[in-house]
């Protein structure tokens, strides 16, 4: 199973919770991603706070997480989706879950807004 985590999830908050699962979901067979998007957030985050992102790196090396790239097929995509001002980096996000044909784990409902319930863990 292909999974996206979203920026939501891998908060200092969140990411204890989740750490764990995804190693061994990983040592299972499922595959984990990001978007280029969250990555950027995760790493713009740990950057304004002036923290080590160290727990983050040592996250995408252990499970050999990918990052997506946020293609022109994505941004038409999320462009159908006719998202509010709010939402734009979101129905991105979820356009290029789609078109991996992945779920995503995230504690941000909106994402209901783009992709079905079956799709979305909320964590």
């Amino acid at each position: 199973m292909k999974i996206f985590i979203d920026t939501s999830v891998l908060s200092d908050l969140k990411l204890p919770e989740v750490a764990d699962e995804i190693v061994k979901r990983r040592l299972g067979g499922d595959e984990f991603y990001l978007s280029a998007i969250t990555h950027f957030q995760v790493l713009w985050g740990y950057s304004s706070a002036g923290l080590s992102a160290e727990k983050y790196e040592r996250l995408l090396e252990v499970t050999e997480m990918g990052i997506a790239p946020v293609t022109r097929l994505d941004s038409e995509e999320a462009a159908r989706m006719k998202p509010k001002r709010g939402d734009l980096l979101d129905a991105l996000i979820a356009a290029c879950v789609k078109r991996h044909d992945a779920n995503i784990w995230t504690s941000d409902k909106d994402f209901l807004k783009f992709l079905p319930k079956a799709r979305t863990r909320l964590v």
